[in-house]
């Protein structure tokens, strides 16, 4: 293809969306602050400290996000009415009124269960010894989406405000609750930010830690659990016995494996979500399937993404599915 043709190419509205939002709000849909932090209110966490817990605010999107794709799937990402309705989005944008916010928020189901996830998070890491600090209504998306569509000019300028930001805690160390923030925080954000020396972590490699200085979890659970290893956790940023070696020192468990696991493991679907609805559902169905082959009675994710599409593709199977943060927190509840 000529460079000349490869330069005219446009990318799907909706992704151009994603981006402008990222770049104006902070985030993909263009939540407030205050919607993001809202999981944090009962905690008091300080805005300064040596930990900081980063939630980049993906597990509070993901209900907003499938209740939109279902309005795209539903009006067709190809028709002439998704055309105007995208028209008359920009239209509102340039009035301040996120539209898909707005109409995903009317939809929105889960919003509590994905909020709850941040909170126990911090719960459990509290009960195990750790002083948290958090960045409260400032707190900003990674920019993991920016990294993955390629917009290298955008993810250099908002790495640099997200790094800012985290910078005004004086923390050293970061925790993230979601493996795609983990990954350009850790792998990308050297890379673009002069100075950016923190040490990340996800929040299976600080819980691994605590637990091996001889911190014990009670797992609240009794019966068989299968590990759905993310895409990122596994194959970017290679942690899979670490999740492995904390369900051992739990009682009442017994792990199995699917045939597919640890870096071979087979995609939820998610990352496909917003291009590929259809395509993302079938994934999300099939990986499903061999979760529940294994005859487990649940199924363990490990990543905001993985959370909602396997627990869509499992529904009426038999199994049921939970994230590692909510099945720990089992213990401390």
């Amino acid at each position: 293809m000529a460079a000349k043709e490869v330069r005219s190419l446009r990318l799907p509205q909706t992704v151009e969306v994603i981006r402008g939002n990222i770049v104006k709000h902070g985030n993909p849909l263009a939540l407030k602050g205050a919607e993001i932090a809202a999981w944090a209110k009962e905690l008091d966490l300080p805005r300064q400290g040596e930990v900081l817990l980063y939630t980049g605010g993906e597990y509070q999107l993901i209900p907003f996000i499938d209740s939109l794709v279902q309005a795209m799937t539903a009006v067709g990402q190809g028709s002439r009415s998704f055309s105007l309705m995208m028209g008359v989005r920009n239209l509102m944008d340039r009035a301040g009124i996120s539209v898909e916010k707005l109409y995903a928020s009317v939809l929105a189901k889960d919003r509590e269960r994905f909020n709850l996830v941040s909170y126990k998070a911090a719960r459990v890491l509290g009960e195990l010894g750790l002083e948290l600090c958090y960045l409260g209504e400032e707190e900003i998306y990674s920019g993991a989406l920016l990294y993955e569509f390629g917009f290298w000019d955008d993810l250099r300028a908002h790495a640099e405000r997200v790094a800012s930001l985290i910078e005004s805690t004086g923390a050293r160390t970061v925790i993230c609750l979601s493996p795609h923030s983990a990954e350009v925080l850790k792998l990308v954000y050297p890379k673009l930010v002069d100075g950016f020396e923190l040490e990340v972590k996800t929040f299976v490699e600080a819980l691994s830690e605590l637990m091996r200085e001889g911190r014990r979890l009670r797992s609240g659970f009794s019966g068989a659990v299968v590990v759905h290893d993310s895409c990122r956790l596994a194959r970017e940023l290679g942690i899979t016995e670490e999740i492995r070696d904390i369900l051992a020192a739990m009682d009442g468990l017994t792990v199995v494996e699917a045939e597919q696991n640890r870096r071979w493991t087979t995609c939820c679907g998610g990352p496909a979500k917003v291009l590929f609805p259809e395509i993302s559902s079938q994934i999300a169905v099939h990986r499903a399937g061999e979760l529940e082959e294994t005859g487990a009675d649940l199924a363990l994710t490990f990543c905001p993404y993985c959370l909602a599409a396997v627990d869509k593709g499992v529904r009426g199977k038999g199994i049921r599915v939970e994230d590692f943060i909510e099945f720990v927190y089992r213990g401390i509840a």
